[in-house]
């Protein structure tokens, strides 16, 4: 090959945001995880940077002729896609401009839809411009993800949806939409005053076999219905010069785009910015293609080893990015427990769970390294699996049981103000409602204290009887314990929500989706959320609380039996049911 594809680069002293975010990375543990490359930057970038840090004055630089001419003829030469220059707005990234778009098409409160699992700032991109995140999720064939055109169209049809996120090609499952798909989705959205802003920036990094189309290009309607976000930054690994360009045909949606980008005092691009965009474009288009042969070949590797070793986990075909997603949950463990594990063998990917619930249990892989880090990651993946599963082969694998009606709880032993090694099977002689919630300062454990206390003379007199679960130690505990009529058990560690598989929310939104106060906030006034202890515990991991944030809850009842008779776990923090259609069903 003509290029460098095979160094290891070692970018520890350079303040990657990558490599920062993982324990021990180094040339030896290189993490596989954000977005970016671990290539050498293509040498025409490099020598052009040089040349203008010797000649140029580094002060404020607006685009020029040569810049516009390089996207222009780009767009056309890879994509068919004939733009004006007028059409281009300059952006300090995609996410930037996301943004951007949201406030110049929407209004706060505002639904705009997104397709999950997907790349996990569009919800809190939506949410911070205090709109609505309204999810459509993507159809999991078992051999690949298609949309649900159906739902699309419903929920497309609401006006109070005004707008979608589309990713194309689709982060992080790896599709390259076809021009079919796109067609379908752009008339649903155009036939329904639904405003299309696309995500364009993996479009360039296409596999052999596959062809994208530029959802632009699909109609004259779409094209005016339509901003395509493009950037040379990840098919060049440029982020950190942080250069987008936003293709908006329509002169209207253009005007206010322009008019939120000053508002928001965005004015110039970073001066290498311009000139690494032109030099990509102009006189590195034989290095990508390069590239993607070798992404090509890392994702055969992928397929080939997981064919080979394991069998069971599901790696689907890697269309167009360089990530490569990933079904595990094959492999018997609960995705906190996937997680562990590649951590504890220096394995850096990304979690499923970050692009969504319907994600969990799944694994993204960033195939942008050299064939040799992929490699000894895979080895050390398989050491890792097979380590875990001789240690299931000695001690037993881990308990884990999802409480579901019909089910026996096999019981637990606990420890209450009442006593220690109290087994839960000979303290229950009545149906009774188990409550599994945080820790006791928690504003959501002492919600859910108030509401029991409340509705137990209700709840005693349908025979029912209360236990809550919580993630305090014994002394917390036993000095709770004096103002409530109920027990109240400690799982300092969360063992127990281990166990029957009562897991964490995937992010700080997913937590607090539906909470009045955050809906409150959505249309209002976003900051209102962050003034929670959860938010200020959960976006500062330095707090040293010790607390799982993100802790979901769950009500469980059973009868003397052990049988479950009721059971919900909770898919935010105020995902309560209703106490007293609880105690009449528990009653019947």
């Amino acid at each position: 090959m003509k290029h460098d594809f095979t160094s290891i680069p070692d970018r520890s002293k350079f303040g990657s945001a990558k490599w920062n975010g993982a324990k021990n990375a180094s040339v030896e543990y290189v993490p596989l995880s954000v977005a970016d490359m671990e290539f050498p930057t293509a040498k025409p970038i490099v020598d052009d940077i040089k040349k203008l840090a010797d000649e140029a004055i580094l002060g404020y630089t607006s685009p020029t002729e040569e810049y516009n001419d390089a996207v222009i003829s780009w767009m056309k030469r890879r994509h068919n896609f004939d733009i004006k220059k007028e059409w281009i707005i300059q952006t300090p990234g995609v996410i930037n401009a996301l943004s951007l778009l949201i406030e110049a098409t929407t209004k706060p409160g505002d639904g705009v839809i997104i397709m999950s699992p997907v790349y996990y700032p569009f919800d809190v991109t939506v949410l911070a411009r205090s709109r609505r995140a309204v999810y459509c999720p993507l159809i999991n064939t078992g051999d690949r993800y298609e949309i649900n055109y159906t739902e699309l169209e419903e929920k497309a049809k609401s006006a109070k949806n005004t707008a979608i996120l589309f990713c194309n090609p689709h982060n992080p499952i790896g599709r390259v939409w076809t021009k079919e798909e796109l067609e379908k989705v752009a008339d649903i959205c155009c036939n329904n005053g639904v405003f299309i802003i696309d995500d364009e920036i993996h479009n360039d990094l296409i596999m052999p076999g596959y062809t994208h189309t530029v959802m632009a290009t699909v109609n004259e309607k779409t094209k005016n219905n339509i901003a395509v976000c493009t950037a040379p930054s990840k098919t060049f690994n440029l982020a950190g010069l942080q250069c987008s360009n936003i293709i908006i045909p329509n002169d209207n949606i253009r005007a206010r785009a322009e008019a939120c980008n000053k508002i928001n005092m965005q004015m110039h691009l970073n001066i290498f910015a311009y000139t690494a965009c032109t030099s990509a474009y102009n006189k590195c288009e034989d290095w990508l293609d390069e590239l993607i042969t070798v992404i090509a070949d890392n994702a055969k590797c992928v397929e080939d080893f997981m064919a080979e070793k394991f069998p069971e986990i599901k790696v689907y075909p890697l269309e167009g990015t360089y990530l490569q997603w990933l079904d595990m949950r094959s492999l018997g463990m609960t995705h906190c427990e996937l997680r562990e594990m590649l951590e504890g063998a220096n394995i850096y990917l990304d979690n499923g769970e970050m692009f969504g619930a319907l994600g969990r249990g799944f694994q993204r892989i960033n195939l942008a390294c050299a064939k040799s880090t992929l490699e000894k990651m895979l080895v050390r993946f398989e050491n890792a699996v097979n380590e875990v599963r001789a240690k299931w082969a000695a001690e037993g694998k881990p308990y884990h049981q999802t409480l579901t009606v019909g089910e026996t709880l096999e019981g637990f032993v606990y420890n209450s103000a009442k006593g220690n090694d109290r087994k839960l099977e000979e303290t229950i002689k009545k149906n009774t409602l188990i409550v599994f919630a945080r820790y006791y300062e928690c504003e959501i454990t002492q919600k859910i204290l108030t509401l029991l206390k409340t509705a137990y003379p209700l709840l005693k007199a349908a025979g029912c009887d209360i236990k809550v679960v919580m993630q305090s130690d014994i002394g917390t505990i036993s000095y709770a314990q004096t103002k409530y009529p109920f027990e109240l058990i400690s799982d300092k560690d969360a063992v127990l929500y281990d166990r029957y598989n009562i897991f964490e929310a995937d992010s700080a939104v997913n937590l607090a989706a539906g909470d009045r106060l955050f809906e409150a906030a959505v249309g209002k006034d976003i900051k209102k959320i962050f003034n929670t202890e959860i938010f200020r515990s959960y976006m500062n991991p330095n707090s040293g609380n010790g607390k799982r944030e993100l802790q979901l809850c769950a009500f469980v009842a059973v009868d003397p039996e052990m049988n479950v008779i009721y059971s919900h776990y909770c898919k935010t923090i105020a995902d309560f049911p209703n106490i007293k259609e609880l105690a009449e069903g528990l009653k019947s």
